[in-house]
Order: C-alpha cells, then structure tokens, then sequence
C-alpha cells in the first residue's frame, strides 16, 4: 500500500509549510494525481483522515485533480489520449513512448490561515 508513503512525504511537506507560515489551521490540500501512478483514491484518502485526525488537518478538505494521460507523436507531432496498454497515435498509427501527462503526483496547493 504505497499510498500511506505517499501521504507520509505529503504530510511532511504541509508540516514544513505550518512551521514556515504560521498556520494555525488548514482547510484544503489539492493533490494532482495521473492516471498511470496506480494510486487509488480511496485509499489515499482513508489515509488522508487517520492522518489528519487529532491535527491541525482534521477538517481539511483533500481534493483530488486527476490527469489523464497524453503522449506525444515524435513522427507527427501530434498530442493524444493513452492508456496504459494503447499508446498508438490515433494520426500516424505508431508507437509513442513520449509520455507527457499521467505520472504526477504533485502536492498543487495547501490552503489555510
């Protein structure tokens, strides 16, 4: 289950922004996940809440972005859909391991005062 280590390096990150703004509460954090970090939500956020209770997250709202994934053509240039057994460009029909969006996992915000 590698959404706790997930979570642990998340809540590593919001802690170090507490202690450098100040916050005395926190009321969203915006996770933008893609679709080939085989994440599951559900999980993440179950983890999410155990995490949070007893903190200054505990009424955090944890919002999921999810981001589809697209690669890109070499022989085309084309920018396209993928997924994770079809990267053929719909343009020219060849293979393209040029992949631009699906693998983040990037913490995007953390929201409180």
């Amino acid at each position: 289950m590698h959404e706790v280590s997930v979570m642990t390096e998340v809540f590593q990150i919001i802690n170090e922004n507490i202690k450098i703004h100040n916050l005395k509460r926190i009321d969203k954090v915006v996770l933008k996940i893609g679709s080939f970090t085989c994440i599951e939500e559900s999980s993440l956020r179950f983890v999410f809440k155990s995490m949070a209770k007893e903190t200054i997250c505990k009424d955090a709202e944890l919002i999921i972005v999810k981001v589809k994934a697209r690669a890109y053509c070499d022989y085309c240039k084309h920018e396209f859909n993928i997924e994770y057994t079809n990267k053929i460009c719909p343009k020219c029909n060849r293979f393209s391991s040029n992949i631009i969006d699906g693998y983040e996992l990037l913490l995007e915000s953390i929201e409180g005062e």
